[in-house]
């Protein structure tokens, strides 16, 4: 009801993609609606180089495989997804990355220690825009377990530095990739086996 009242009270309402544009359409928003999607510095993050200090830093060895989540660490972010996934994967050389904060830390911290994998998750908090380049190019795969995105500019970002996309299935997600990720349901189980 607010999300509808509020659009409907714009002259204009931008979105980033069409899905979401489906979505309000759906909420009953009748407002003119402008799809615009957001941009992204290509060459910033296509100019990442593979850091071994930093996959050192993480506890990655030669064959080391470096999961990466770039996500605010809050519940809609689905981030236990990929907890549990690292666990379904059931390869001790897998660890998952986490460049992000948000109220769901302690959570995830928490879930990490209790399943065992504290060893192998990695919180690195707020990483500054200007080394997320290396970071990407540093890690092996990029998961995406949010089902709530409006566009997800990770995505983009995933896929400029050169990672292998592996991501829940939702039409935003669906139209940011357009085929060059691997979609896969909300389950551990199928993230685990598309990574």
């Amino acid at each position: 009801t607010l999300t509808r009242t509020y659009a409907n009270l714009a002259e204009t309402v931008i979105v980033p993609t069409p899905a979401m544009e489906s979505r309000l359409r759906s909420l009953g928003v009748v407002t003119p609606i402008a799809v615009i999607p957001s941009g992204i510095d290509v060459e910033h993050f296509a100019g990442g180089r593979r850091q071994a200090a930093l996959r050192a830093a993480l506890g990655a060895d030669e064959e080391a495989v470096l999961i990466l989540l770039v996500s605010r660490l809050g519940r809609e972010k689905n981030t236990v997804l990929a907890l549990d996934a690292l666990t379904a994967l059931g390869n001790p050389k897998a660890h998952l990355v986490l460049a992000g904060e948000g109220p769901q830390r302690p959570a995830l911290v928490a879930a990490a220690r209790a399943a065992r994998l504290e060893d192998r998750v990695h919180f690195l908090g707020h990483v500054p825009r200007e080394q997320l380049p290396d970071l990407y190019a540093s890690c092996d795969a990029f998961v995406f377990p949010s089902l709530t995105e409006t566009q997800g500019l990770v995505l983009a970002e995933a896929l400029v530095a050169g990672l292998p996309i592996v991501a829940v299935d939702t039409p935003q997600t669906r139209e940011v990739l357009a085929g060059a990720g691997r979609l896969v349901a909300a389950r551990p189980d199928a993230l685990a086996e598309a990574l």
